[in-house]
C-alpha cells in the first residue's frame, strides 16, 4: 500500500488505482478532515463489500496482536516526520 499527499485540483478528496498488487491512495488535505473521512470510509467499504479485501486473521504479516494501530500508521505529511 502507498499513500500520498496529492493535490486532486477538487475533484475529489480521495483516489485510488487498486490492483492485484498494488494499491496506491492519494489524499486531498485541502479537504476538511470530515470529508476526507467519509471519503475514506467509502473507499475501504466499497473493497470490503466487493470482496477485494478479506479478513486473514490477527497477528499476520510480522504485526503481533498487541501492536496498537497508531504505531502501524502512516505519518501525516504535516506531523514533520
Amino acid at each position: 500500500m502507498r499513500v500520498t499527499s496529492e493535490n486532486l485540483r477538487g475533484e475529489a478528496p480521495v483516489a485510488l488505482r487498486d490492483s492485484r498488487s498494488n494499491y496506491e491512495l492519494a489524499i486531498d488535505f485541502s479537504y476538511p478532515p470530515d470529508q476526507i473521512a467519509a471519503a475514506l470510509t467509502d473507499v475501504f467499504q466499497e473493497a470490503v463489500d466487493s470482496h477485494r479485501w478479506t479478513r486473514r486473521g490477527n497477528g499476520e504479516h510480522g504485526q503481533p496482536d498487541d501492536e496498537p494501530p497508531a504505531a502501524r500508521a502512516a505519518q501525516h505529511p504535516e506531523d514533520g516526520y
